[in-house]
């Protein structure tokens, strides 16, 4: 064999050899490169607002708070009453230890109320938990159905809130909500709002038509009152 033939074999050998070598690299590259992301968003806002769940936490606050404020007016019309009969006694040493009382039976009375309305309030608290909850149980479940890795809130269109009455200038105001959100554009492609609302209203409205006659969800009892 002619060195000229020699030299060709081997350039030869060695191209297909580096050939192979980049084929090889350019699989295994193929194979570890991730893919894509499949990520979706949702308009929290309209999810709350749309939410058969949400009208039923209002409604039953709403019930719980009527009772309260009822109570609180009638307690009111009993104290009102003790005043005046306090002031209609003439005696002056009896007067005076029966407005003694009154101003007792009023602080008393503030003090309930004062209770009795932050007891409604971490009620009210607890069941807005209990909702978010309720979201993320059927985020996840269509998620998983659906194939996605991420569902993200999509806040970059939300109106921006001012409060006059607030002690920060309006434009802090803004400018911290601008800070605080995270989304800038979210394709609608990707929107699952309408398929997660559709599936909790779906899911509450089945429930309540499933359950058996003559039973219901037990209502919330305030406090008892002292």
């Amino acid at each position: 064999m002619s060195r000229r033939r020699h030299f060709i074999l081997l350039s030869s050998i060695i191209a297909l050899g580096a050939a192979c070598v980049v084929g090889s690299l350019s699989y295994a590259a193929g194979k570890i490169a991730p893919g894509p992301t499949p990520i979706a968003s949702v308009d929290i806002q309209q999810v709350l607002d749309r939410l058969v769940e949400r009208g039923e936490m209002e409604a039953a606050m709403q019930a719980l708070t009527g009772r309260l404020e009822d109570e609180v007016a009638k307690r009111g019309e009993a104290f009102q009453a003790q005043a005046r009969e306090a002031d209609a006694v003439t005696e002056p040493v009896e007067r005076q230890a029966r407005r003694d009382g009154v101003a007792m039976e009023q602080l008393r009375l503030k003090q309930w109320v004062t209770l009795r309305r932050s007891e409604l309030d971490r009620e009210y608290a607890l069941r807005w938990e209990g909702l978010y909850r309720a979201i993320l149980s059927a985020t996840k479940e269509l998620a998983e159905s659906e194939g996605y890795a991420y569902v993200i809130v999509d806040d970059g269109g939300a109106p921006m809130t001012r409060d006059p009455r607030a002690q920060q200038p309006l434009t802090r105001q803004i400018t911290e909500q601008i800070m605080r959100r995270r989304i800038l554009y979210a394709a609608t492609a990707e929107d699952v709002t309408e398929e997660l609302i559709l599936r909790m209203n779906n899911n509450r409205t089945g429930s309540s038509t499933a359950a058996p006659a003559g039973s219901s969800a037990p209502a919330s009892t305030p406090p008892a009152t002292p």
